[in-house]
């Protein structure tokens, strides 16, 4: 990293930070969604709280039952029916005649391919786990939580909510959950049927569940029949889906930031909640698609048949890092009112793996909850990296050498424009005892000295930016794969050299502490990277000039105390990142270096290049050249502070 290529990163770094500021949020706007936010949550624990003060006077109640001498236990048991048979009357409304769907077993059904295995609980109608095959998940139950493995399951937490809710059209208009009613399964071969009757049974709530052959695509069907005239169609009916996810890999962060609630408009792009911050979201429009997804799993709900749903808001709650679970994920979707005697609303369900091949097979950009990074960036990784990478593991079983030979290939790609800059930075070298000279001369003159030096540009073709073009073009590919590896599952848990999963950081010493702002690991690909950076930079330092900078020897130090700092910064950033891209970022500098040695050594003639470079100034002088572009304007601008100056001091 020369002062050429160092000015170009803190261009593209002044640049990003530009951008930053400027698409960020408005204090209004921040004050507004922490508003919105606040009132949700303490709108959720408001219910939490009600919940409870029922639960407690419930059990007051049954004490003071059971407490009482003055009755025998049959008495006592005659007056608990009563009062579950009122409550349940009050709770459940039609739905709590005595053979309706306000009683029941808590049956457990199950549904299996070679993919899934699904199993449902008749409280709820609804799932209440699922097996993925074909993946382990990290066991973080296990002293050894960063190694030891177990099977791949979602859904299983007890306060996950898959809840219809709806508001009864007579009587006291009670609002019914499901989560409330005992639906009685039937099963005819990868098909499940729920119903939960009300008062007969002409009327019911229906889901139906069929798990396809193959693969992860589950068909789901909610039919409200007979109820048309019971459902009050003022009111929503709304699905209540709460997702406590588990920790399933190696590195919470990572998986923690990359999981949030995904969404398509019927009319929009794909969307989603912030990822690294509690965040809400209210969409008032025709939804088609909701996907609660992880780091590398996700379910989705998609209507089917060209319907959509009425609305969303969608919130996601960041754990600690203490919570048994990763993430909190709520979604309230609404369903729209069908006045049918057979309202059918088709649904399907995707619960898998993120794999861009299958979501994409799907057509209705489902794909997009990979967070593959956005505009720029997530084209090179979607469509450029990725079809590279697929196109390699074709016929290469090592996704370690399958990034070697991607690092070969982009050094191979980017090499015309190195050795352009390289060739610039030679001829700075060359110019070094004229740029002295100018020093010199113009000791008192910071100003003459730069404007001299500018021409000196003109005259023997150097440009001290020569170097920032290859980092210019660099830095896309690079944050690119910042982004690709850790959200690809082709990487998930594959093992290179002594990294066990690419998609995570590569450990060689565990400690049983933590490190601020370093971790509680050392990354050896991180520390061979940092080790190949000070070599470089050792090695370039005494092949470079940097007394033409700008200022003279203040400037100089600066660069140098800079350009070494930048190893030392990344080497606590980079630690925890993806093995993945610490190995590309290692082979990328060892073959960087490799390029600069043998160009400098090899390729480039000294005495020939300074002998072009004399012919051009001797072309120069002849034919009067007086320069043109952004170096004629900085000399023009020069002169005339120059000349201002002069004046100053003459009055």
């Amino acid at each position: 990293m020369d002062k050429n290529s160092l000015l170009g990163f803190l261009v593209l770094f002044a640049l990003l930070m530009g951008y930053l500021v400027l698409s960020s949020p408005s204090k209004e706007e921040i004050d507004r969604y922490n508003e919105e936010l606040q009132a949700y949550n303490d709108s959720l624990i408001l219910a939490h709280e009600q919940d409870s003060i029922k639960r407690i006077e419930e059990i007051n109640k049954q004490t003071q039952l059971d407490q009482d001498t003055t009755l025998t236990q049959a008495q006592k048991d005659s007056i608990t029916d009563a009062q579950k048979q009122q409550e349940a009357q009050g709770a459940f409304g039609t739905f709590s005649a005595a053979a309706a769907a306000a009683k029941g077993n808590n049956k457990e059904v199950t549904l299996e391919n070679d993919k899934l295995k699904i199993v449902f609980s008749a409280k709820g109608g609804r799932i209440q786990s699922v097996i993925v095959k074909d993946f382990l998940a990290y066991d973080h139950t296990t002293k050894e939580d960063r190694y030891d493995k177990k099977e791949t399951v979602l859904w299983n937490n007890d306060d996950n909510k898959f809840n219809y809710k709806f508001r009864l059209a007579s009587g006291d208009r009670q609002k019914i959950s499901t989560e409330d009613l005992y639906f009685e399964p039937t099963q005819d071969g990868n098909t499940i049927t729920f119903k939960a009757y009300a008062s007969n049974k002409q009327q019911y709530i229906e889901q139906k569940y069929t798990l396809s052959d193959k693969g992860y695509i589950l068909d789901y069907d909610l039919s409200f029949n007979g109820l048309n005239q019971v459902i009050d169609e003022d009111a929503p009916i709304n699905l209540e889906w709460n997702s406590f996810l588990n920790r399933i890999e190696k590195y919470a962060y990572y998986e923690r930031n990359m999981t949030s609630i995904h969404y398509k408009g019927k009319e929009e792009s794909p969307s989603y909640c912030n990822c690294v911050s509690d965040a809400q979201e209210e969409l008032d429009q025709k939804v088609h698609w909701v996907s609660h997804a992880q780091q590398f799993f996700n379910t989705s709900l998609i209507t089917k048949d060209g319907t959509a749903f009425s609305g969303a808001k969608m919130s996601t709650v960041m754990s600690g890092e203490e919570a048994t679970h990763l993430k909190e994920l709520y979604s309230i979707i609404e369903l729209p009112f069908i006045d049918n005697p057979n309202a059918t609303y088709n649904m399907q369900m995707y619960i898998g793996p993120n794999d861009y091949d299958e979501l994409l097979a799907m057509n209705i950009e489902l794909e997009r909850i990979i967070p593959f990074g956005w505009s720029i960036f997530g084209f090179i990784s979607r469509s450029i990296i990725r079809p590279v990478f697929n196109l390699l593991a074709g016929f290469i079983p090592s996704y370690g050498l399958i990034i070697l030979i991607l690092t070969v290939a982009i050094r191979l790609l980017l090499f015309p424009m190195q050795k352009k800059m390289l060739v610039s930075s030679v001829k700075m070298k060359l110019l070094k005892p004229k740029f002295e000279a100018i020093k010199k001369k113009h000791k008192d003159n910071p100003q003459g000295a730069q404007m001299e030096q500018m021409r000196l540009y003109q005259e023997y073709g150097a440009n001290p930016l020569g170097g920032c073009l290859p980092m210019v073009l660099t830095m896309p590919i690079w944050i690119a794969l910042y982004r690709f590896f850790p959200a690809s599952i082709e990487f998930r848990q594959k093992s290179f050299l002594w990294a066990d999963d690419l998609v995570s950081y590569d450990s060689i010493l565990d400690f049983n502490f933590n490190i601020p702002f370093y971790g509680d690991h050392v990354s050896l690909f991180t520390l061979l990277w940092c080790i190949s950076m000070f070599a470089y930079l050792i090695y370039n330092s005494k092949q470079m000039d940097m007394s033409a900078a700008a200022g003279g020897g203040a400037n100089m130090k600066m660069m140098k105390v800079m350009q070494f700092a930048f190893p030392v910064i990344f080497f606590f950033a980079l630690n925890s990142w993806a093995a993945g891209l610490t190995a590309y970022m290692l082979f990328s500098n060892l073959m960087n270096i490799g390029q600069t040695f043998v160009t400098k050594n090899y390729l480039i003639n000294e005495d020939k290049l300074l002998a072009q470079m004399e012919a051009k100034k001797k072309a120069f002088a002849e034919k009067g050249q007086k320069g043109g572009g952004m170096w004629a304007q900085y000399e023009e601008m020069a002169k005339q502070q120059q000349a201002a100056k002069k004046k100053k001091k003459k009055k």
